[in-house]
């Protein structure tokens, strides 16, 4: 049987979500799991949610080509390492594309998970249903991922750390974020950094909000209570929520004036808001702008949505699988790596 599927990982500071792709960027099937932690249990995590997944779906293996990886961090893409992850802690220098290939006994690539969401958005997303050449992709979760498609072509880099605006500052002197940078506009746009935004706000003010009536013992309030208490009209909420938005534009401005792209497209768990996150950043992004011509870039909301990472990642694998996986790839591997959970839950998909 001809080998015509992709399995695409996406592993997120929060979720791993893991799909079988067909070469037209169509999911056949996926799923979703908590992270865990560390990357022993993470690796036997995968293996065995890919195992089942295939099962489930009645797809055998000798129907996938090739497995990709989208993981937030700095990568050797080449080398298939993870070199460090500052949103997965203890993720350094860990072979990653080699322990996956030897479990699964398939070639494995990988790629940051802000270029591969941009790659499958420019793909089946904003690149499929509008004739562009060139879009930046902004992924707004755990921290803030990017990806920018030049020509119809994923920019990379020198080594592989190209269209980084997470990481770019955008308050001198700010705060400090898990790269180690102070004032990346990661800190003041991530999803997360909206938690302790509010919380911070909560603390420091005696002013009535809604948002003191949720419980906090559980992450709370996450974006989400956010958005939700912003759009009912608490002025705390809506405070924390334009905020946000305006340095949400600030990193679209400068993407704007870099890359001179056709569209800016947001991706990631905060794109659940939807319109209430695109006119807020629209609104800034206008004010913003320099005032030498209007903007050219549209700023519009993800199309492929939550499936953006693991999409790219499995179509970045199949173009890259003649080069760089074949050369790292075997098929004299004896015996599949056996990876332990560490005792950790697997039923769980």
């Amino acid at each position: 049987m001809v080998s015509d599927l992709r399995i695409g990982i996406d592993l997120g500071g929060t979720n791993l979500k893991i799909g079988i792709v067909d070469l037209y960027g169509n999911v056949i099937h996926k799923t979703s799991v908590p992270t865990g932690c560390g990357p022993d249990f993470v690796v036997g995590s995968i293996v065995a949610t890919v195992n089942t997944l295939m099962k489930r779906a009645g797809v055998g293996m000798n129907q996938i080509a090739t497995v990709g990886i989208a993981l937030p961090g700095l990568l050797s893409t080449r080398k298939g390492v993870v070199i460090r992850c500052a949103n997965l802690p203890g993720w350094d220098g860990v072979p990653l594309c080699d322990l996956i290939s030897k479990a699964l006994r398939k070639p494995v690539a990988m790629e940051n998970d802000g270029r591969a969401a941009a790659f499958g958005e420019y793909r089946v997303g904003a690149g499929r249903t509008s004739p562009i050449r060139n879009m930046v992709m902004l992924t707004l979760g755990t921290g803030v991922g990017s990806g920018i498609i030049l020509d119809g072509r994923l920019v990379q880099g020198h080594a592989g750390r190209a269209g980084e605006f997470g990481h770019s500052i955008v308050k001198l002197g700010g705060e400090l974020c898990g790269c180690g940078q102070k004032g990346c506009l990661e800190v003041y746009a991530a999803a997360s950094r909206v938690h302790n935004r509010a919380l911070r706000a909560l603390e420091n003010s005696s002013a009535e909000s809604s948002l003191r009536s949720i419980d906090f013992r559980h992450g709370a309030p996450t974006s989400s209570d956010v958005v939700a208490h912003a759009l009912s009209g608490d002025p705390l909420a809506m405070q924390i929520w334009d905020e946000t938005c305006r340095y949400i534009a600030v990193g679209c401005v400068n993407a704007a004036h870099l890359t001179d792209p056709e569209v800016i497209v947001l991706g990631g768990g905060m794109a659940a808001a939807g319109d209430f996150l695109l006119r807020g950043v629209t609104r800034h992004f206008r004010e913003q702008y320099w005032n030498v011509e209007l903007p050219r870039a549209d700023i519009r909301i993800t199309e492929a949505g939550n499936d953006a990472g693991l999409i790219g990642a499995a179509l970045l694998a199949g173009e890259v699988s003649s080069v760089t996986m074949v050369n790292q790839f075997t098929e004299n591997i004896k015996a599949p790596v056996v990876v332990s959970l560490n005792g950790c839950p697997t039923e769980n998909l």
